[in-house]
């Protein structure tokens, strides 16, 4: 960050930006700890689902991504609301919708109900990471955002490390209990915290520095004068499919697209490939789910400062798309020894949350700045397709191959070309400057 004359009442850009991320940061994280739960704690609860509802693994996984198709339509709609309301009314009201919305799943009975009610979930939450995206971005200079998205998206790792082994205590402390299935106890009590978050939301966030009750004068003078014009107004007269005319943005697309079967295709089944390798014993599962987690956190932290010292961006995305790709196929290749497996499995997991921490920080140098909020928009929505390609060809694949682990395949392969077209979108040729 370059040096700022200031007097003793400012404090430096370090103690500055810090106090803001104390405020900000762990609420967020809770929220989308919560928020990422939602979409992934149904992975906990799959045989019994699978029992219960009467169907297959295919399904399931089709379940699973149609929550992408919900996500991917209310994108646009979802920004609409963005701009009319802010983004604390915005993040506020996509919370309790989506902790409404998990409630309805204690009443389904069909495989029907279960894909309708995973579609509108998506339609639910489709605003939210956009929302907090722009949030970040009204609050930090670009010389943070790395590490300032990274400590956000730590949620991933959190809902997993945290959510694994709470899901599979409510599985197993909740079954039966007044004749309701263990699945919907889970999903009916961890979509309560959601609803209280919302509310949290509407009372301690504000919808910018500008109106930061809590910051006082010369303070919030010192934020607004350090942050570059695009982090204070975002508005873009530009054609919605303008962005669409350049490589660049349909090259991220493609990225996109890989990040997110990686990181769906892998969170979704982990606990079940788990339980392929490791095989641990009833009320264990959770703990073992916990570890790959715990591992991601640690690795998208390192990732991301590294990123940031050493002002690269290409190879911390590519490494880790190929750290996928290797550990996956040796996930495969060595099975039947379980704990050498799991440590594979686990830097696999570790290395596709470090592409998802990485994907959009690579945008402002590539994207021409009159398309950066619209290419965005498309990256975000047309890439978010893989969330339902990598669940669903999971599961496809294990039910046509007859192998409990096949479906690695489709997620190595995708890992791969992630990395191809990082390094070539990212290569001098056709970067440009934001």
């Amino acid at each position: 960050m370059p040096p700022h004359a200031q007097d003793d009442s400012v404090p430096s850009d370090h103690t500055l930006f810090r106090v803001a991320v104390r405020r900000i940061i762990p609420l967020l994280v809770v929220c989308y700890m919560f928020s990422y739960l939602d979409r992934i704690n149904l992975s906990f609860a799959r045989a019994a689902m699978e029992q219960d509802l009467h169907f297959s693994d295919a399904t399931f996984g089709l379940g699973a991504g149609l929550f992408f198709v919900g996500y991917i339509v209310f994108q646009v709609p979802s920004a609409l609301l963005l701009e009319k309301f802010g983004p604390r009314r915005t993040i506020a009201t996509i919370m309790i919708a989506w902790s409404l919305i998990s409630f309805l799943f204690v009443i389904i009975s069909t495989a029907w109900e279960f894909c309708a009610l995973r579609v509108l979930l998506g339609a639910a939450e489709a605003g939210f990471y956009p929302a907090v995206l722009y949030y970040l971005a009204l609050w930090f200079p670009d010389s943070i955002r790395a590490r300032v998205t990274t400590g956000f998206l730590i949620a991933i790792p959190l809902s997993g490390a945290i959510g694994g082994p709470v899901s599979t205590y409510l599985l197993g402390a909740f079954d039966q209990v007044l004749s309701v299935p263990a699945w919907k106890w889970m999903i009916l009590i961890e979509a309560i915290p959601p609803l209280l978050l919302g509310l949290t939301v509407l009372k301690r966030l504000d919808d910018g520095p500008a109106s930061a009750s809590w910051l006082d004068a010369p303070t919030k003078q010192a934020i607004l004068t350090r942050l570059p014009p695009q982090n204070i107004s975002t508005n873009d007269t530009t054609s919605v499919f303008a962005a669409l005319k350049q490589p660049e943005v349909l090259l991220l697309v493609v990225i996109c697209f890989c990040q997110a079967v990686c990181n769906y295709g892998i969170v979704f089944w982990v606990p079940t490939f788990i339980e392929q390798v490791i095989a641990p014993a009833p009320g264990q599962l959770g703990f073992y789910t916990a570890i790959p987690f715990a591992v991601a956190a640690v690795a998208m932290v390192l990732n991301a400062r590294s990123s940031d010292r050493h002002n690269e961006r290409c190879w911390h995305l590519t490494g880790p798309f190929l750290t996928v790709a290797l550990c996956l196929v040796l996930t495969f290749l060595l099975q039947s020894h379980g704990a050498i497996a799991l440590v594979f499995l686990t830097i696999a997991l570790a290395a596709a949350l470090c592409v998802t921490a990485m994907i959009f920080t690579v945008t402002p140098h590539v994207l021409e700045k009159r398309t950066l909020a619209t290419g965005l928009a498309w990256i975000n929505s047309l890439g978010a397709i893989g969330g339902l390609v990598g669940p669903y060809g999971i599961g496809w694949m294990r039910e046509h191959l007859h192998s409990p682990l096949s479906g690695v395949f489709l997620v190595a392969a995708c890992a791969t070309l992630g990395a191809i077209t990082t390094v070539y979108t990212l290569s001098p040729p056709v970067r440009r400057t934001a």
